[in-house]
């Protein structure tokens, strides 16, 4: 077993070979699983996605991390076993009696899910690997979601866009507790909650998408954003920005433009030719900030004058300048 372990432990100098090998492969079997969709047996499909899936999870999880951080070519491997990992899964699901010609039933969803997200979580503490750490927050938030509909059977979108935003609320929460202890799962889960929010915007932007995000549900209708959902999705979109310009991170940086270009499309489709109410408010808003942030400057305070030879308070003496008197209130010798 110890020599099987360690042909699956990749050279750290030949990681970068074997992660740029992994992909082609992920690719191939993609390709292979498409075109002998129907001249396979189910059981022939999840035995080449299991093994293949096994294998680069295997490779992904023996790599030794540096400085405590995971490798690039580590990330990699977790990645491709993961995306190898989904449709195993969903092959599973099939042959254990579950319908997946039309839509996903919402309980194998969840399971399926929850065993996802339990493979990408394991890296995610166990190596430290912060991209496994976005796959298993997303598995997570689609496996509530999934439980919502099999516990209720709801299929308004009314209901999936306040569970999509209690999602990104979560994600926050979670990531201002690691923000110490693990900056960029911390990161991660910023990421994890812009896609929540965009997923959202998407929902109001054309008709039936909503029943493509969700894909478990059936009869799903999109409708427009009303104006409060649109102003939740500028504010996660300023604020993405906004994180992304403070911490120097191009993630939520990205999701943050991405949630302000879908706010665009969802107020930009009113067919009213005016300015009221988001293009004003939004021209206020800006320019009011732009001036407070021009505004003539006052000239600062002049220094203090330095004190003089002698006068320096204790406090602000240095070591070599403190001096300490004390008084001998002994009696004199004799």
């Amino acid at each position: 077993m110890a020599g099987a372990l360690d042909l699956l432990r990749p050279p750290a100098h030949r990681g970068p070979l074997i992660a740029s090998g992994a992909v082609l492969v992920t690719v191939g079997v993609a390709l292979e699983e498409i075109r002998l969709d129907e001249q396979l047996a189910t059981g022939v499909h999840l035995a080449i996605l299991a093994v293949s899936a096994a294998a680069m999870l295997a490779l992904g999880l023996q790599a030794r991390t540096e400085g405590g951080r995971p490798p690039a070519y580590q990330s990699v491997l977790l990645v491709s076993g993961l995306l190898l990992a989904a449709p195993a899964l969903l092959t599973l699901a099939d042959l254990l009696g579950a319908d997946l010609s039309g839509d996903v039933p919402a309980g194998a969803f969840m399971w399926i899910s929850l065993v996802l997200a339990g493979l990408a979580l394991w890296p995610a503490a166990t190596k430290g690997s912060a991209v496994c750490a976005l796959i298993g927050a997303l598995a997570l938030g689609i496996a509530g979601l999934a439980f919502v509909k099999w516990s209720t059977d709801a299929s308004s979108v009314t209901t999936y866009r306040w569970l999509l935003l209690a999602l990104a609320l979560a994600y926050g929460v979670v990531s201002l507790l690691l923000r110490g202890p693990a900056p960029r799962h911390s990161e991660q889960l910023v990421n994890a909650a812009g896609l929540a929010i965009l997923a959202l915007a998407l929902t109001g932007l054309l008709g039936g998408l909503a029943g493509l995000l969700i894909p478990f549900v059936s009869g799903l209708e999109g409708s427009p954003l009303p104006n409060g959902w649109e102003l939740v999705v500028l504010a996660a979109g300023c604020g993405l920005v906004a994180y992304g310009a403070v911490d120097r991170a191009p993630g939520p940086a990205y999701l943050g433009l991405a949630n302000l270009a879908a706010f665009i499309a969802a107020a930009g489709a009113s067919d009213e030719a005016k300015l009221l109410y988001w293009p004003l408010l939004l021209l206020a808003l800006g320019l009011g900030v732009m001036v407070v942030g021009l505004r003539p400057r006052r000239p600062l305070p002049p220094e203090p004058a330095a004190y003089p030879s002698g006068t320096v308070p204790l406090a602000s003496r240095t070591d070599e300048e403190t001096t300490v008197r004390v008084r001998d209130d002994s009696p004199p010798r004799a």
